[in-house]
């Protein structure tokens, strides 16, 4: 919403009818609709630009880096930022599988390939600085850059733009952290799709052979000391060198505190809650015997899954609640016994605590202010401007005397810095909106997707970052309740308990049609509201669009964004569940979302679908506008639409 514009008064409109006729809007006015927007400390100050250029061998971490450091400052800062791959723009062009003596520099016909590769890159990277937006921008120029030429080619053109330039350089001389990271490579870069181990492994070690004959750290020649640059050693070390500026500061406190080693968090919510039960928001109730008996299975869970690896060796493990009751009563049943770890060299062994249990307020659940205790009936009934307000912008909406979701992904920001170093297994008990900002940071979701993310109860959630994706697994350890005995489902969402909730449809019969159009079952992924499994789904086995089991998770993991292109986002529901489902990334490519009795939100999509990345060609096939069919969404499909959103009514 815009400020707005200045008041053109006279002194004598001051009088005592009106003493303040030209008020201080509140710090980033504008930024929401809501009347109580956030403050200053959790939007950009600034409108400063900032390129990151990353340098190093192959197998240093660089990108691991870049997408981590990128993720962080879009989701806590609110900074628009951009990842430029070169490998991606050589890809594009010379195709996925190039051979090691394709990087061989007297190859000539591969020198020039990736000189234009490096062009297309840094053209796309001027444009995005030289874009008009507001506040902050930083885009990611990630590549090896390893020689002085280079580093200098690209200061040169970025020159006259207007922002600054850091470099940070991953250096590994740990062989066996290197080995670790060709490994990595191997796994899950688009290089290597499909071939063999050994095969890889040694194409990858001449590849780095060619870069390593002209390779030049920085300032190894005395001529970049004026530079800002970070120089990352082994992930543990570190050099800093004529760093200056806020965003700068928090680019280099969050790098300090990566790890390369990928390692597992589990996210679980409290056991049920009275206050659960009685459908009341925030408190500091107690667990009821269900919850008590969720919390003894956890306890299991912990000690036979979390602290032991695959091969059901005891591993070194730790546990993190909340400071309300609630949690800590979850979490009192998981044993920590005394177990001897080993240090690095030359420290030895020592002693270590299993699961020794930490309570951080910063894990408090958000605090609803003059509504804590209330149903969201009665808040409804008792405030119904902020109901309403809240549900335009749940992000941003701030409780009276509370907080807002925007407040409490500032009081996480800590939290996830030391959750970015943190190399043990780690157990969160928690609470769903703290839950909720955690999801959304590690699987790369907008934090206006946060609010919505489904954590619900007696479920444990496996998040394992990497630096390409996170992968996720959900377990539930204990059966479920009734409908929103879990404060997971309020209300105008689809199956909210409640006088005005509305009854999701059963799932349509059309949705099968889909496959018509050559899209396989495994393909399809169930949405409804957030949810990733189909346990959680209220929808009979004999209606689910998959014929025995689910798809694998790698196939439902992220709301879409990591399926198998083309993916269809099926959901029958009610109509929030659709703007939901709208502001999900995944429709940024070949991504159909089908809902039903959605006609009066087709807007809705639309706009979501632009702010997706959809802006070139759009399908909109809405029930009564258009055929209003699965099959013609199917067609928009086929016929190469960049999104095609199809509302059946």
């Amino acid at each position: 919403m815009a400020a707005p514009k200045s008041l053109e008064i006279d002194v004598c409109a001051v009088d005592d009818d009106n003493p303040n006729p030209t008020p201080h809007n509140v710090p980033a006015f504008g930024m929401t609709s809501c009347p109580n927007p956030v403050l200053f400390d959790t939007v950009p100050a600034s409108k400063d630009r900032i390129v990151v250029v990353t340098t190093g061998l192959p197998a240093r971490g660089k990108t691991h880096i870049a997408r981590r450091v990128k993720n962080y400052l879009a989701f806590f800062h609110g900074v628009a930022c951009e990842n430029v791959n070169v490998a991606d723009y050589r890809r594009e062009r010379c195709g996925k599988h190039v051979p090691a003596a394709f990087f061989d520099d007297d190859n000539t016909e591969g020198r020039e390939a990736l000189s234009k590769a490096r062009e297309a890159a840094m053209a796309d990277v001027i444009r995005f600085v030289q874009a008009e937006d507001a506040f902050s921008k930083v885009v990611f120029y990630d590549g090896t850059n390893s020689t002085v030429t280079r580093r200098r080619w690209i200061l040169e053109q970025l020159k006259g733009l207007g922002c600054k330039v850091l470099f940070i350089e991953s250096v590994c001389r740990d062989e066996e952290l290197l080995r670790a990271n060709i490994m990595a490579v191997h796994a899950h870069s688009p290089d290597y799709v499909g071939v063999p181990l050994e095969q890889a492994i040694k194409d990858y070690g001449e590849r780095i052979s060619h870069f390593e004959r002209f390779a030049q750290p920085l300032d190894s020649d005395g001529t970049e000391a004026h530079l800002s640059w970070i120089r990352v050693i082994d992930m543990r070390r570190y050099v800093v060198n004529n760093v200056h500026g806020y965003l700068q500061g928090r680019i280099v406190q969050l790098v300090m505190n990566l790890r390369s080693a990928r390692h597992r968090f589990y996210l679980s919510r409290h056991g049920q809650s009275e206050y659960n039960t009685l459908g009341k928001i925030g408190g500091d109730s107690e667990l009821t015997p269900e919850g008590r008996t969720y919390a003894r299975k956890l306890g299991e869970y912990a000690e036979k899954k979390i602290c032991r690896d695959e091969e059901g060796v005891e591993v070194p493990a730790r546990l993190w609640t909340s400071g309300l009751l609630r949690t800590r009563q979850t979490a009192e049943f998981i044993p920590h016994p005394k177990i001897t770890i080993q240090l690095p060299e030359p420290l030895g062994k020592t002693e270590w605590v299993q699961m020794r249990p930490r309570a951080w307020h910063n894990l408090d659940e958000i605090y609803a202010g003059v509504c804590d205790g209330m149903s969201y009936d009665e808040i409804k009934a008792k405030y119904p401007d902020e109901y309403e307000w809240r549900k335009k912008d749940k992000l941003a909406y701030r409780y009276p005397r509370g907080e807002s979701y925007l407040d409490v992904c500032h009081r996480l920001e800590p939290i996830i810095m030391e959750m970015e170093r943190c190399s043990e297994p780690l157990l969160i008990v928690a609470h769903q909106g703290i839950l909720r900002i955690v999801y959304a940071y590690f699987m790369g979701l907008p934090r206006e997707e946060a609010p919505y993310v489904s954590i619900p109860l007696n479920t444990v959630i496996t998040l394992q970052p990497g630096t390409y994706t996170c992968e996720e697994t959900r377990e539930l350890l204990h059966t479920k309740h009734e409908v929103n005995s879990d404060g997971q489902l309020e209300p105008d969402a689809p199956g909210a308990a409640g006088p005005s909730a509305k009854e999701p449809p059963p799932m349509s019969p059309l949705l099968r049609k889909a496959a018509g159009g050559g899209l396989s079952f495994e393909s399809y992924f169930v949405l409804g509201p957030r949810q990733l499994s189909s346990h959680d789904l209220d929808v009979p086995k004999s209606e689910q669009p998959w014929d025995d089991d689910p798809p694998p998770t790698e196939h439902r993991a992220r709301g879409g964004a990591r399926l198998s292109a083309p993916c269809l986002a099926l959901w029958a529901g009610a109509r929030s569940i659709c703007v939901v489902a709208a502001r999900c990334t995944c429709l940024s490519r070949t991504c159909v979302l089908f809902v039903r009795d959605l006609a009066q939100d087709w807007a809705c999509l639309w706009q979501a679908c632009s702010r997706a990345g959809t802006s070139h060609r759009h399908w909109v096939c809405a029930g009564g506008r258009a055929s209003g069919s699965v099959a013609a969404g199917v067609q928009c499909l086929r016929a190469g639409a960049a999104c095609a959103a199809c509302l059946l009514s």
